[in-house]
């Protein structure tokens, strides 16, 4: 049997086979499974380059963990799941493997870049929280923030004219904003101001804005950040690792019966 006419799945009786699922893949140019290969492969390659090892306690401990986030909690349960998939423990204990490998590479790769890399792009981690109240013409923002200065709760004009609903019911409060997330001018008052001030209006498309300070965040290195920051190194080391590599995926000519 050709195995491009295997079903893949059924949706309310239609048979979508392996052909159909590989065309669509083809014409998305994308195929998940095939780039996650990939970038395992590369990742993997690495570890055997750098002699990378692993001991039988990690990887029993990494199967376990691996285990548990499928819901699997007993022997019984993860030869069910592995026997609908077709799939052995010797599988299961090979991604495990690939699992641990993948993080012992990626603290490698990024642990002695994450200082650098923060002190280069700090200023996109500073945080401001803020509440803001939206309206349609800068005249009648201009007369907000008059009416602001003369002493008016903030919230309280939020709750009467934003046109924000997801701000609006909360005084206008919008939480902690990143620098990328601000125009350049919105960006540029909130972080010399001082917590209680408030400013605008700022044209955001056809609206207009007012923004209040409750406080500005400057940045720091918290280990949150560092998780981030290391996700960050590790993705873009891998991109470059799969552009430098020499890929041939030969699924697309099997399809194309080749």
């Amino acid at each position: 049997m050709d195995v491009m006419e295997l079903v893949a799945f059924n949706v309310n009786g239609t048979e979508w086979r392996l052909r159909n699922v590989l065309k669509l893949a083809c014409m998305e140019g994308r195929f998940s499974a095939v780039e996650d290969s990939i970038r395992r492969a590369v990742t993997l390659e690495y570890a055997e380059l750098h002699k990378i090892s692993i001991d039988e306690q990690e990887w029993k401990a990494k199967a376990n963990e691996l285990r548990q986030q499928l819901g699997l909690y007993s022997v019984a349960e993860t030869l069910v799941w592995l026997k609908a998939r077709g799939l052995t423990t010797a599988d299961l204990l090979e991604s495990a493997k690939a699992r641990l490998l993948t993080e012992k590479v990626k603290r490698i790769v990024t642990e002695d870049r994450i200082d650098a890399y923060y002190l280069k792009n700090r200023l996109s981690y500073d945080k401001a929280i803020l509440s803001q109240l939206i309206v349609d013409s800068r005249e009648q923002a201009q007369e907000l923030l008059f009416q602001l200065e003369e002493g008016e709760p903030f919230y309280q004009l939020a709750q009467t004219y934003c046109l924000n609903s997801s701000s609006k019911y909360d005084g206008g409060y919008v939480g902690a904003v990143g620098r990328s997330e601000m125009s350049g001018e919105e960006e540029s008052f909130v972080f010399s101001s001082e917590a209680g001030q408030s400013g605008g209006p700022f044209p955001t498309g056809s609206y207009y804005r007012l923004l209040y300070v409750w406080e500005v965040i400057p940045a720091s290195l918290t280990e949150e950040l560092r998780i981030k920051l290391a996700n960050l190194i590790y993705e873009e080391w891998l991109n470059e690792a799969v552009k430098r590599s020499e890929v041939d995926i030969k699924l697309w000519g099997y399809l194309a019966g080749k």
